[in-house]
């Protein structure tokens, strides 16, 4: 009996969402992040600065001492009245803290990205898993949010989730749920923070692992690319004095934007929607970097 080869057939049948279809792909990539040991310990170390964030926030509840504890420890007088104003109150306080504690989470969130990032893409590449993907009903869209997906629940552990919890244990300490009203502003800002973080983070991230199939060397791109940035802000600023020296360095530009979400006196007075669009042009040309090489990788494979 003659065996007839029908090759490769178009998918036709029934096809689930795009985010069903994008979650399974994430929750590859989790598990397998979850199997590594070091990214465990840097999540782990990176939630410590939350319990910081937990006493300053009970420390809130009396804004007249936290007042004098933050121009005693934190900020200078000076500094503080700029931020909050002279008579502080709770919803003031709580944005300044909270924008703060996501700010200096963008040291953690880089290192983490550092541990998750690089293998995501070239792991695939090395074990010529794309042909396995698009032998289902998937598309590159489908792909790249899955892998980004994953990206997002390690920054989210270290940002978006020890936030929140602080953020609920503060309403309940405050003992009256009226405080909702007043900083759900907050909450909102904390979501934000997280997303954009995520995007900007994930995107980079992903395109440097598009380009090669050895992950040691996406990660030391990755690590270059935020180096190399924060040195030439560095550099400029010193050397020039320029305002707008920030501009240079990703990690900054995303500390200008989150001091914007939660309405707080950014550190750089430069206009803070020349950030949005440095970070707007990098996302687009890292998004056009990684479907062009995905395209190609589809094909070689």
């Amino acid at each position: 009996m003659p065996i007839h080869e029908k090759g490769y057939r178009h998918y036709e049948g029934k096809r689930r969402g795009r985010l069903s279809r994008s979650l399974t792909i994430a929750r590859c990539g989790i598990s397998l992040g979850l199997k590594k040991r070091g990214l465990i310990a840097m999540v782990l170390l990176g939630v410590v600065p939350a319990f910081v964030l937990a006493v300053l926030v009970y420390q809130a509840s009396k804004p007249e001492d936290f007042a004098k504890l933050a121009g005693r420890f934190i900020y200078s007088s000076d500094e503080w009245r700029g931020l909050v104003g002279d008579a502080p109150t709770v919803p003031a306080i709580w944005q300044v803290i909270f924008s703060s504690f996501l700010i200096w989470q963008l040291i953690p969130v880089a290192v983490i990205v550092t541990y998750v990032g690089p293998d995501l893409i070239s792991r695939d590449l090395r074990v010529r898993a794309l042909q396995l993907y698009y032998s289902r009903p998937l598309t590159r869209t489908d792909y790249l949010l899955g892998k980004l997906m994953v990206v997002g629940v390690f920054v989210a552990m270290v940002t978006c989730v020890p936030a929140v919890l602080i953020y609920v244990v503060g309403v309940i300490l405050s003992k009256s749920i009226h405080i909702v009203a007043d900083t759900w502003p907050t909450l909102l800002g904390i979501f934000g923070a997280c997303l954009l973080t995520t995007v900007v983070a994930g995107v980079i991230v992903l395109a440097c692992s598009s380009l090669s199939r050895r992950s040691g060397y996406v990660a030391l791109v990755w690590a270059m690319l935020l180096v190399l940035s924060d040195a030439a802000y560095g550099l400029v600023r010193k050397t020039m004095g320029l305002g707008w020296s920030h501009l240079l360095s990703v990690r900054a530009n995303v500390a200008q934007v989150i001091s914007q979400i939660f309405a707080v006196k950014p550190e750089y007075k430069f206009d803070w929607f020349a950030s949005v669009f440095v970070l707007a042009a990098v996302v687009v040309l890292a998004v056009g970097l990684l479907y062009r090489r995905v395209q190609a990788l589809e094909a070689e494979h």
